[in-house]
């Protein structure tokens, strides 16, 4: 008992303990959940201001060049002398200087830009061809050929992105390019242009300008470009996580495939020219959480173990008094011999109710003992008297047989059958008078009775049995059941000369109907029924087997719906009616 209420307040205080935690656990994880997003938005926005500005930096190079006359003329020099071509190139590549500065000052950042000329220009053929990974230690403004980057790709793209920028990484020399396709409607309106503008920035110092600091200690961003193509990621990033992260929008959940990390995505765009995307591990967020309420862990635990030592403690003190009162209890062999005036011990108000009921109990049971000790004393006494008794039918049975033998060898045949039916009417009276005998035995005793009348008082009684013996044979009846019928009839009708008694049966599914009629002057079966229903009549209570006792013995073997009834039937004569109802009850 002790460990089961232990037990039961443990568990209930457990749930309790461990739905609040829960509580706190989802709804911090939350909070924090947002907090971690809104520290992704406002990275991101500060970026993306850092990454706008630059870009604007880096496009007022092309911008300037669309209305820049002296370069344009320069670019457009057409002369048949090659000095006169050389003094143009070299102002061409003095005047981008000029820009190159603009640009750091601007920008503060260490990078080259490159103009590479449109190949259908005079220009082209007297400039020096190279490409992007080749003097990348000059930190001039370099004008170049466009002989041998004009089958590259990020060429070829930037002249089909004629309006907008086109960002790339140069892997040769781990730069962030910029390229711009450049027009200058003050001399050449052409829709070619006159050029490409690349200003080419080296990663780290890029990086460096930026804030990208990592939210969580896995968490990573990288930078894309319009085409998905990778520019740059803090940690290595998958073919397939990468994609997955530019197909999702702020705020989502990305589950990657590969190690099935699942990440919070948060991507923001500049100008739809380059794209920032962040991913911050949800497990990362876990742990937070869970660092977070470490004290609160240790806090609930140690609560928790104090907490069970007093539920010990006071489920103790609740329970050794029941135990104790449970141990007493249990030493009781006998009540007749147990001092009551133990139970005083106990103080408490709910078990000094037990001990009193319990008392109560141990005097109640002392009295049916001290009951059951007489009744059992006086079951043994009648046995013996059953046991004597039985010697006296015994006695007469033999003293009826020499009795009836004797009339026999005297010529006496009168006497020795008067003396048989006696005989065989009291071995049918005192053998288990309270058991069942089959219809035709109880007819054979009730020709037994009326043989013994008739020896009284000669008169004709005939007893007209109308069904077969085998029918009689299949019906079981308790003993003496029609024999008082009988015996009514006889004795109600003794002034006759000639009686007529008629026993039928009438067997249906759940009843069967046995009928007694005789053709005598009869009685009012009104007061008769009234006698069976116990209520005031005229008629007395009469000794041995009456009608009443027949109708109770029904209702004990058949059922409560079983019983004796009395009418006149269409000639007047009166009939007695048992109704058994299906099979005797055991």
């Amino acid at each position: 008992m002790r460990r089961k209420i232990f037990i039961t307040l443990c568990s209930v205080l457990s749930a309790v303990f461990l739905t609040s935690y829960l509580f706190i656990f989802f709804l911090f994880r939350s909070v924090l959940f947002q907090e971690i997003r809104q520290q992704q938005i406002n990275l991101q926005k500060y970026n993306e201001t850092i990454f706008t500005s630059y870009i604007d930096s880096f496009s007022m190079v092309p911008f300037q060049l669309v209305n820049d006359e002296e370069i344009g003329e320069l670019a457009n020099t057409n002369n048949s002398s090659y000095l006169d071509m050389f003094r143009a190139r070299e102002l061409l590549r003095k005047k981008f200087n000029n820009y190159l500065n603009q640009q750091l000052f601007t920008s503060n950042l260490d990078c080259r830009i490159l103009f590479y000329l449109n190949d259908t220009l005079p220009m082209d053929s007297y400039c020096d061809a190279y490409t992007l990974s080749e003097h990348v230690a000059l930190r001039t403004c370099q004008v170049y050929s466009s002989r041998l980057v004009k089958d590259q790709e990020w060429y070829k793209r930037t002249g089909k992105i004629t309006w907008s920028p086109y960002f790339f990484i140069n892997k040769d020399t781990d730069e962030l390019c910029y390229s711009k396709y450049v027009y200058n409607y003050a001399i050449n309106s052409s829709s070619e242009g006159i050029g490409t503008v690349v200003i080419a920035i080296p990663e780290n110092a890029f990086l460096e300008k930026i804030s990208a600091g990592s939210i969580t200690p896995n968490s990573r961003f990288f930078l894309s470009n319009e085409y998905q193509e990778l520019l740059y990621a803090s940690s290595e990033v998958s073919d397939s996580l990468f994609l997955s992260a530019l197909s999702k929008s702020s705020g989502q959940i990305l589950r990657d495939s590969t190690s099935h990390e699942r990440y919070l995505v948060s991507t923001s765009s500049m100008n739809q020219d380059l794209f920032l995307t962040f991913l911050t591990p949800l497990s990362d967020i876990e742990q937070i959480v869970i660092t977070a309420l470490f004290p609160y862990i240790l806090f609930v635990l140690i609560a928790f173990f104090l907490l069970i030592c007093v539920l010990y403690l006071l489920s103790r003190k609740i329970t050794e008094p029941i135990i104790s009162l449970a141990d007493l209890i249990s030493t009781i062999e006998d009540t007749r011999t147990f001092q009551t005036q133990r139970f005083s011990v106990y103080h408490d108000a709910e078990l000094q109710v037990l001990c009193h009921s319990f008392t109560a109990l141990i005097q109640r049971e002392n009295l049916l003992m001290d009951q059951i000790i007489e009744e059992n004393r006086q079951k043994r006494t009648a046995m013996l008297h059953a046991l004597q008794a039985q010697i006296n039918p015994h006695f007469l049975y033999n003293a009826l047989d020499m009795v009836s033998w004797h009339a026999l060898s005297k010529g006496e045949d009168s006497i020795a059958d008067i003396v048989s039916s006696i005989s065989n009417l009291m071995h049918y009276s005192i053998s288990r008078p309270d058991s069942t005998a089959s219809l035709s035995r109880e007819i054979e005793n009730i020709r037994e009775f009326i043989r013994i009348y008739q020896m009284e008082r000669p008169c004709d009684i005939q007893l007209i049995p109308d069904f077969s013996p085998e029918q009689a044979d299949q019906i079981p009846i308790p003993k003496f059941t029609l024999q008082p019928l009988v015996e009514n009839s006889i004795l109600h009708n003794a002034n006759l000369d000639h009686l007529t008694i008629r026993i039928q049966i009438h067997r249906q599914p759940d009843c069967t109907e046995i009928s007694v009629t005789d053709d005598g002057i009869g009685a009012d079966p009104e007061q008769l029924n009234a006698f069976l229903r116990y209520e005031n009549t005229s008629l007395t209570v009469s000794s041995g087997f009456g009608i009443r006792n027949v109708n109770e013995r029904l209702q004990l073997h058949f059922g409560n719906n079983s019983h004796l009834s009395y009418q006149k039937d269409s000639d007047g004569h009166l009939t007695a009616s048992l109704f058994l109802m299906s099979a005797p009850l055991s």
